[in-house]
């Protein structure tokens, strides 16, 4: 296998910068390119050394070194970092004169890689390493590092042991009908399987969640214009962001910023006034609105308390489909537009009432917000964290379902190859029977040096 080196810090100025090697010659190749400055002593295993980095005979820098033996690295080979100053100019020297020396320049995600092929992590504990990179909030972080750590992969196995039991019977039970084996009923293998498929619908009900902590929500204001949708949205950001005036129409362009609510990693979306308009460019503005609000994970609709509703907020009202929370804005004027209507309009959405030259509100809207994007969910027990677990934890489901059936008419033969796919799907999710074409779309996705 070769040896592969990168550049594993970010890219830019810092205080230093790490050249990581890993592979068969790392030894080798850290011996080309870095001095020792106390030639006595040997260079022992994990334990940082210093002295230069050199191309041939010029040094580079100066610089610290570790040498670590297999297996018990990050890839599972021999493993060498160079730690020299930050920058640019520095770190891509050093790393160029590792790679004369015998090593070749990493593919993205490929140490991450080389980790899963040697056995120390599995699929799904590689991609929460991206995860844990990307996290925008500490609790995103925090769900990461926990399927860092095999909760999701813990998870899954005891439900493939489960299933793999109730095979092991029924294939017992056809092979060697002639044998004294305990039969297993059809009833009590549709049981085992039934428990299986619950709590896989139950982790897909929760999944929603755990997308939101990973990927982030979508939240998109709208309504018509002058209605204080800018206005509320630097009240939610703390920060003066978005440009306000008493004149409608002021917003002509989709403005996104970044949030914590509660944990959740949100993009707050501003978007124009919903009107009728005759300017080209404020219609187009208006456009890029309703295609925010076809993609949105929540609406924020904001509603003029001190004036009626028009119809297109009425028409934003009827909408289906997208969770919709209203702020009932201007709460410090005269009423003319009640919660009482708005409730007959969109019975399901979360109202609350504020001001947003005050802030009057705006706390009680933050968890609105945070409660209708998690609405039916359980952040604690979410595990299914990517499209892609969420569909192979559906194709399971779907099996077990053809398995119950199967189960319900005494077909048992059929019954075993169903729930033989059903746990085939969730192997998938640990890269237990994943293919090649998808190990390498999912390390394709990873930074360099990772």
């Amino acid at each position: 296998m070769d040896t592969i080196a990168s550049i594993a810090t970010a890219v830019g100025q810092g205080g230093i910068a790490v050249i990581r090697i890993s592979g068969p010659e790392a030894k080798n190749v850290l011996s080309h390119v870095f001095t020792r400055k106390n030639t006595k002593c040997a260079m022992k295993s994990r334990m940082l050394t210093y002295g230069w980095a050199m191309d041939g005979r010029t040094r580079i820098d100066e610089c610290m070194a570790v040498y670590m033996e297999a297996p018990h690295t990050y890839t599972t080979e021999d493993v060498a970092e160079i730690q020299c100053h930050g920058g640019r100019v520095t770190a891509q020297r050093v790393l160029d004169a590792v790679l004369r020396s015998g090593a070749r320049l990493a593919q993205p995600g490929e140490f991450t890689k080389r980790a899963f092929l040697g056995g120390r992590i599995d699929l799904a504990q590689a991609e929460s390493v991206m995860d844990l990179i990307g996290a925008r909030t500490e609790r995103a972080a925090q769900a990461s590092l926990q399927q860092m750590g095999g909760y999701l992969s813990g998870r899954i196995h005891a439900l493939q042991d489960a299933l793999l039991d109730t095979i092991a019977y029924i294939e017992a039970y056809l092979d060697y009908p002639d044998e004294d084996i305990e039969p297993l009923t059809a009833e009590r293998a549709a049981q085992q399987a039934a428990q299986v498929k619950k709590e896989l619908e139950e982790a897909l009900r929760n999944a929603r969640a755990g997308r939101m902590l990973t990927g982030g929500v979508r939240i998109v204001l709208a309504g018509s214009p002058n209605t204080g949708k800018s206005s509320l949205l630097n009240c939610l950001l703390r920060e003066q962001r978005a440009i306000v005036t008493a004149m409608a129409g002021t917003t002509r362009d989709v403005l996104r910023e970044e949030l914590n609510l509660n944990g959740l990693p949100v993009q707050l979306i501003d978007t124009a006034g919903l009107r009728t308009a005759d300017d080209e460019v404020e219609r187009i503005g208006i456009d890029r609105a309703r295609e925010e609000v076809d993609r949105a994970d929540v609406v924020l609709m904001v509603v003029d308390s001190a004036r009626s509703l028009d119809e297109e907020e009425r028409a934003l009202l009827r909408r289906e489909g997208i969770p919709l929370v209203i702020a009932l804005n201007k709460k410090d004027l005269d009423a003319v537009t009640s919660q009482e209507e708005l409730h007959l309009l969109a019975p399901g959405a979360a109202i609350v009432r504020t001001c947003a030259v005050t802030g009057d509100g705006v706390d009680t809207l933050r968890q609105a917000l945070y409660d209708t994007a998690l609405r039916g969910t359980s952040p604690e027990e979410a595990y299914l964290t990517s499209e892609r677990h969420i569909e192979a934890a559906r194709e399971s489901v779907k099996a077990l379902q053809s398995a119950l059936g199967a189960l319900e008419s005494a077909t048992m033969d059929c019954a075993a190859l169903d729930l033989r796919a059903a746990w085939e799907a969730l192997g998938t999710i640990t890269g237990q029977n994943a293919t090649e074409d998808v190990v390498d779309r999912i390390f394709q996705k990873f930074c360099l040096g990772k």
